[in-house]
């Protein structure tokens, strides 16, 4: 295990790289944050990731800076910040701040169908309005230097064709965006942000005819993809820039651990899952270092996160799962990597005791 003092976690900031969308972790609210970001790092370096959606009035409002949502740890690039919101003014200031904190590109939200989402006028329900989504791109590209795509569903309620077609050519037009991700379900506006999840249908196949309706642009598909299989079949398809992935990448994280060799013919990070747990664990104590004060009972289950389905899929997965979120665990040692190397000890001693019965 390398010495925790040749590890580099500066947190300064970078200027933005070139992304490739090949591969890329979907922005999920409660789950794309810094700690799990720099966790996928661990194993690809290649993966593209975004944040969760963050909202224009969070980022310009909150008391404590925007540092508190917009900063990252520099092994977390090529990273793309997702923004929501309809003010084309301060999604322009969002812009700004983004293009000088290094991040790669910025997305604008145009496909959350969530109640609270939809009350506020943004998310999926900006599909209304590709006007304003267009004059929304297009004011946050003339203040950073930075790309600007859009991410939304395959429409609103129902299947309509000339719908969906409007929306690309306009916002494609106005914002002059060239890169749309879509998420291959229609939002039904009526159902939880869970159910619109599973019960619209996926349909790829709309997302390949968007490809032959509008050649010049270039789309990614989001929905439904878990396996190396499933994303083999769709970029053999060759309508699409990229695959997006949504809850599996936290759901069985370890399918990444070969995405850098199977899609970017780049040598993977190689690290076993104990030694990835080792290196967040030293991640966890640097990261602690930075703030002022802390409770346990708050940020461990903030950082252990991540964690959660790293063994997905293997024997006694559960033993694992159940001691590193038992909170009394953690209640007792100095340092968070302490408890991430009780973690180990604790699965490898079951594990042992399991196969010698």
């Amino acid at each position: 295990m390398e010495d925790s003092e040749d590890i580099d976690f500066n947190f300064s900031l970078i200027n933005p790289v070139k992304t490739y969308h090949k591969i890329s972790i979907a922005p999920m609210m409660g789950i794309t944050n810094r700690h799990f970001r720099y966790f996928m790092r661990l194993l690809t370096k290649q993966t593209v990731l975004y944040t969760e959606m963050i909202h224009h009035d969070a980022i310009l409002n909150c008391k404590e800076g925007y540092s508190k949502f917009l900063e990252f740890h520099t092994d977390e690039n090529p990273l793309i910040l997702q923004l929501g919101g309809n003010n084309p003014e301060l999604l322009a200031k969002c812009g700004e701040i983004a293009g000088k904190m290094g991040y790669d590109e910025i997305n604008l939200n145009c496909g959350c169908p969530s109640s609270r989402v939809t009350a506020n006028n943004f998310g999926a329900c900006l599909m209304n309005s590709p006007e304003l989504v267009g004059e929304c791109v297009k004011s946050i590209k003339n203040n950073c230097n930075l790309p600007v795509t859009v991410k939304c569903r395959l429409g609103l309620n129902k299947d309509n064709d000339e719908f969906l077609n409007n929306f690309i050519s306009k916002v494609s037009q106005i914002g002059e965006v060239d890169h749309f991700i879509i998420h291959a379900r229609l939002a039904i506006m009526n159902l939880d942000t869970d159910k619109n999840r599973k019960i619209p249908p996926l349909r790829y196949d709309r997302v390949f005819q968007l490809k032959k309706d509008f050649p010049h642009l270039n789309f990614s598909i989001n929905g439904g993809i878990k396996t190396y299989d499933e994303i083999n079949t769709l970029l053999d398809n060759k309508s699409i820039s990229g695959c997006m992935i949504g809850r599996a990448a936290y759901d069985n994280p370890w399918i990444f651990s070969q995405m850098d060799k199977l899609y970017y013919n780049k040598m993977s990070p190689g690290l076993s899952r104990k030694e990835v747990m080792f290196r967040y664990g030293e991640y966890g104590d640097y990261y602690l270092k930075t703030l002022d004060s802390f409770e346990k009972d708050k940020i461990y289950p903030e950082l252990v996160g991540p964690l959660t389905f790293l063994f997905n899929g293997e024997k006694y997965n559960s033993i694992y799962k159940q001691f590193l979120m038992d909170k009394k665990n953690w209640q007792d040692v100095e340092s968070f990597y302490d408890f991430i190397l009780s973690v180990v000890e604790n699965y490898e001693k079951k594990n042992k005791e399991i196969f010698e019965i």
